[in-house]
């Protein structure tokens, strides 16, 4: 497999902010209703029966899953099976669902490292129709993240969200320290404030970060850690890199800080515990996903949300690549799936124009998805007039993430930014990052852990065909 072979897979473009006129904001929407993309009355009423849906629990999808009533009104003959499961799990059960073509979803949650690798082997739907619909305004949706799930110019998932990573801190413990956050802190000063707020004796912790094993759990963050350290998976002749000095400085770093300033046992801590850590007031900071913003910045989700404050990415060193990680939760429609028709009409619902501007209101800014459409994000729109406490960091954040290619080299074998995308890689990332959370509660070392690691990818890349 060359590199031009993988980068087909994925063409993603450094997403800037391409304000266009189309996608105009609906402000209000009448009698509190929500219009669907592309289909007038009769349309919505052909669609019918059963339409089984497999997503994360994330907050976003829970709203989303009381907000159903109101997709029944438009499809009264559909009959919605909503399955919310944790996202190591989600990951599995869809994985096995499209790979072994079972058809037990009708329609998934999935995102840019699986979408386009699906796509190509032909186990997603192309979704021409939504795409080619005047009323879903796809021109709207930022370029990047349909890149992002397309391969050879059709898209096979509609993105749900823009997301990318920032740094969420206390800004009232901070100030009551006399310490400063720098809008763009490099990792040592993270950590730094950190161990300056860590009081555990008082329930307090300094930081949280993903301890949970897990390729898209702490290999996450971690993958941008190990970016930004200078380091990577593999070099240019699929040669494994984990032992390298850069990537193995960087995963420990990443094993102490883990030990040093988060709360116990952080190794259970994944993507919706460490936004508890925030919410519940025990840590300080977090480094995790741009849509915590939504519910950092809610009063009604965050009792602390008038004290919280942003900053970029942490990086290794000062003026030096941006670290963000680049993801979406997208819908998508598995070629195995029973009902299709009815999986169509429920994407351009709810990633259609209108959801947003809908559903906020009703739920609350704080369990709403971080908008992908650039409408939303313009001056005076409901959504940016909510995010102005963080609006500056997300638009550089936005501006600035790479999910072609996160590492430092111009060599790197694999497409990519937190993840690897190769098949391989949910198998390997959850090996070694399982390993690394054994080091993390003194199972082994750290260099022991990193050596397994090592092994583990140097496997895959004589048995996938990818060395030599």
């Amino acid at each position: 497999m060359t590199r031009t072979q993988r980068e087909d897979t994925i063409m993603l473009t450094v997403i800037g902010r391409k304000r266009t006129s189309g996608g105009v904001l609906r402000a209000a929407l009448a009698a509190g209703t929500i219009l669907v993309a592309g289909f007038g009355a009769q349309d919505a009423f052909a669609q019918s029966g059963r339409l089984v849906i497999g997503a994360v629990n994330n907050a976003e999808f829970v709203a989303l899953k009381d907000l159903l009533p109101e997709f029944n009104r438009l499809y009264p003959d559909i009959d919605v099976e909503f399955q919310l499961v944790p996202e190591n799990e989600v990951r599995a059960k869809i994985t096995t669902d499209v790979t072994t073509q079972s058809g037990i979803y009708d329609l998934i949650t999935t995102g840019p490292f699986e979408v386009p690798m699906w796509g190509r082997t032909g186990w997603l739907e192309p979704l021409d129709e939504i795409m080619d619909d005047p009323a879903y305004e796809a021109d709207d949706v930022f370029e990047a993240y349909l890149n992002g799930l397309s391969h050879d110019g059709k898209l096979y998932a509609a993105p749900g969200s823009a997301q990318a990573s920032m740094l969420y801190y206390r800004k009232d413990r901070l100030n009551a320290a006399g310490l400063t956050m720098p809008e763009a802190p490099t990792w040592d000063q993270v950590v730094e404030i950190a161990s300056q707020l860590h009081d555990p004796a008082s329930g307090q912790y300094g930081l949280c970060l993903r301890g949970l094993p897990g390729w898209g759990q702490m290999g996450a963050p971690l993958g941008t850690v190990i970016n930004t350290f200078g380091g990577r998976w593999y070099d240019a002749d699929w040669n494994a890199q984990i032992t390298s000095p850069e990537t193995s400085a960087a995963i420990k770093f990443y094993i102490d800080t883990l030990q040093s300033a988060t709360p116990p046992g952080v190794t259970q801590f994944g993507n919706q515990e460490c936004g508890q850590a925030i919410t519940t007031g025990q840590a300080a900071m977090l480094f995790d996903d741009s849509s915590w913003s939504q519910v950092f910045f809610d009063p009604n989700t965050n009792p602390f949300a008038e004290n919280m404050a942003v900053a970029m990415a942490p990086v290794k060193e000062a003026g030096s690549k941006p670290s963000a990680w680049f993801w979406t939760w997208a819908w998508a429609v598995p070629t195995s799936a029973n009902n299709k028709e009815a999986a169509l009409a429920f994407i351009k619902w709810v990633t259609g124009p209108d959801y947003i501007p809908y559903a906020a209101p009703i739920k609350g800014w704080g369990n709403m998805p971080g908008p992908a459409r650039q409408s939303q994000y313009e001056d005076g729109s409901p959504y940016s007039e909510f995010a102005t406490p963080f609006m500056a960091v997300l638009d550089r954040t936005l501006a600035t993430v790479d999910g072609v290619n996160g590492t430092h080299y111009d060599d790197t074998p694999y497409t990519g930014n937190q993840y690897i995308q190769i098949p391989e890689f949910q198998d390997l990332g959850n090996r070694c990052t399982q390993e690394f959370s054994g080091a993390v509660v003194g199972q082994q070392t750290a260099d022991e852990a990193i050596a397994k690691c090592q092994q583990y990818a140097e496997d895959v890349a004589v048995n996938g065909g990818y060395k030599n």
